[in-house]
């Protein structure tokens, strides 16, 4: 083994202080200034070295940090030491003087289901219910840590998008997560540790080979390192064009969602879909779901999405699922939601026009009117019921002189199919006299300047085709 002379010796410890200070103050701060209107800072610690680190930083500048800041720590339940761990972050919260607060997990992952994925699901799903609008969530992800997260996607087969790995800034809703350490290895901050004295705990599970990211960690890498030493660099080079191909792909979608969007709606119109190449068709479903903040799709997905869903037959109403979304064709229109909640058509709720009925995630209002809505004489004292259709239901629509059924309404409204039986009837001592954004019975309806109730539900516009 060839001896490194004492001066590079010297030299080399002087880079990596002067790496650790310009992370410390110039950097570090420069990072956090991108953030100048942020009302707080939410810092994520587990106790190891790297989020220990980053606590550390947030600690030597708060000070000068205009923002509150927060420290969390979010318990999965998954290990045994995982309560030892809540304690010491919070110790070290006390020592530097920083709020602390630890959340948990009060479930166990589904069977058949990615630990990993599931948790950290769940971890960020409880860090942005506690969060403010614009608030900024911090975690220590390093370049190692970006490194791997290249070759997992790669292994996986992902596109630009995934290995694109992870940004150092994510909008998630109406916050922010950022990743400042994104540039540093876990040699150097490593080094911080031991030259700022810090402590930290150890996750024995980092050890456990069962998990991909661990056995890639031990196995793999040291094998690849021994070979091309920078590997580090490399991959981060590479992520660099990735995310740069992966800007591309975004501004051509955002474009092509522009020409496609129906009516300033977020659906799609087929017809504009269908002229674009098979490849900017799939660019353009994985930016519109973006805009919807719902999950992408894998390559099987997009498959079906492309050829059971765009180019079924138009008497047909195809649906494709994965996760927690689903993509549906009406007609000539293409939409995507997440799935929605599963319910008991023969559900009944008994209801008093002056509350809010919240039914599957929806509201149903009766506002306090004049000539509008049904007569609050003629339902004064009546009993209100809300059900769902059954099918045979009809009802005589205000300036119609025969009946109709339910059905007939949908169709002629254009409620979309998957919406048909959620769609809240309203029953007045046992007879149907609304269905709420479509019709009132006859009988039921507010002469002109009658004291009335407007019955108002939520879900009306998303239960609308917009192509009619």
């Amino acid at each position: 083994m060839l001896e490194i002379p004492q001066a590079k010796r010297i030299c080399i410890r002087y880079m990596k202080k002067a790496s650790t200070t310009f992370l410390c103050k110039d950097r570090f701060l420069s990072d956090l200034n991108q953030f100048s209107t942020a009302e707080k800072f939410w810092v994520a610690c587990s106790g190891g070295m790297d989020s220990c680190v980053l606590l550390h930083l947030f600690y030597l500048n708060k000070s000068v940090i205009n923002q509150d800041i927060e420290v969390l720590y979010v318990n999965h339940g998954l290990q045994e030491e995982a309560n030892d761990w809540a304690e010491f972050c919070e110790e070290q919260c006390k020592q530097y003087g920083l709020y602390f607060r630890q959340l948990k997990i009060n479930e166990d992952c589904p069977k058949g289901a990615s630990i990993e994925a599931w948790a950290r699901e769940k971890r960020y799903s409880l860090i942005e219910e506690v969060m403010n609008k614009n608030d900024v969530f911090f975690t220590a992800h390093h370049q190692d840590d970006q490194v791997e997260t290249f070759f997992l996607q790669a292994l996986r087969g992902a596109g630009p998008r995934g290995l694109a790995s992870m940004p150092s800034i994510k909008k998630r809703e109406n916050i922010f997560h950022a990743r400042p350490l994104l540039n540093y290895s876990r040699e150097k901050l490593k080094y911080y540790a031991e030259e700022n004295k810090l402590i930290w705990q150890l996750d024995k599970s980092n050890s456990d080979y069962r998990y991909d990211r661990n056995y890639f960690r031990h196995k793999v890498i040291p094998v690849i390192e021994e070979r091309w030493p920078a590997y580090r660099e490399t991959i981060a080079r590479l992520i660099k064009h990735q995310n740069e191909s992966r800007v591309l792909l975004d501004d051509l979608g955002c474009s092509d969602i522009k020409l496609a969007q129906y009516k300033n709606t977020m659906a799609l119109n087929l017809g504009v879909v269908k002229k674009l190449s098979l490849e900017r068709q799939k660019n353009l479903i994985f930016s519109w779901l973006k805009e919807l903040n719902l999950k992408y799709p894998g390559a099987r997905n997009m498959e079906q999405i492309i050829s059971d869903v765009i180019y079924s037959s138009t008497d047909k109403a195809p649906c494709v699922n994965w996760l927690d979304v689903e993509v549906r064709r009406y007609k000539n229109i293409l939409y995507a939601s997440n799935v929605m909640l599963q319910h008991d058509v023969s559900t009944e709720y008994q209801w008093k026009p002056d509350n809010i009925l919240n039914v599957l995630n929806e509201t149903l209002i009766a506002k306090s009117d004049h000539g509008k809505g049904i007569s609050k004489l003629k339902s004064k004292g009546a009993n209100f019921v809300v059900r769902y259709r059954q099918g045979g239901e009809k009802i005589q629509p205000d300036r119609s002189s025969h009946s109709k059924t339910v059905k007939q309404l949908f169709q002629e409204q254009a409620v979309l199919p998957w919406f048909r039986d959620r769609v809240p009837l309203i029953y007045i001592n046992g007879e149907l006299a609304v269905i709420p954004g479509i019709c009132i019975d006859a009988r039921y309806v507010a002469e002109k300047d009658e004291a009335s109730w407007d019955i108002c539900w939520s879900g009306y516009e998303n239960a609308i085709d917009n192509n009619e």
